[in-house]
């Protein structure tokens, strides 16, 4: 019960609004995130025409025992052709206070931190696109991260 309470304001911080073509968020296992579990993601695009921004959502709970978190992400286009990068996403300042919204609640602190994976991308081709998320922390099993999400939204010109 209090997952879900949990998750419904979480999507509510993390609504994408109308400019948004893909939204989906990986839950972490209580007991931590496995360093070669990888997370899934997979969306159509039809739209070669248009600027895109691929933002990653990362939400982590108060016990998170670190300033960062590093991940591995590895980006596949229809035709198979794959990049593959490292993001940090700092989740705390330098006095370790969370730099991410967030809620406090009687069940959890939850801090929800955006970041931007590809700030500009078009999509060169009309198809299926994967992205594998992994932690690149030096833990083999990752405690304190809540769960990570996707977004794929529409970047309007000016």
């Amino acid at each position: 019960m209090n997952r879900i309470i949990i998750g419904f304001l979480l999507l509510l911080l993390a609504s994408c609004g109308s400019n948004c073509v893909y939204q989906d968020i990986k839950d972490i296992p209580e007991d931590g995130w496995k360093k070669d579990d990888a997370l899934a993601f997979e969306y159509v695009m039809n739209d070669t025409t248009d600027c895109y921004e691929i933002v990653v959502d990362v939400r982590n709970k108060g016990t998170y025992k670190y300033q960062n978190l590093w991940l591995f992400i590895e980006a596949e286009s229809p035709s198979g052709d794959i990049y593959s990068d490292t993001i940090e996403c700092a989740l705390a300042d330098n006095y370790g206070h969370w730099v991410g919204d967030g809620i406090a609640s009687y069940y959890a602190n939850i801090y929800h931190l955006p970041v931007s994976f590809m700030p500009m991308v078009k999509f060169p081709k009309q198809g299926t696109y994967k992205i594998n998320i992994w932690q690149g922390m030096r833990e083999d099993v990752l405690e304190g991260i809540s769960d990570v999400g996707i977004r794929v939204r529409k970047v309007y010109a000016e």
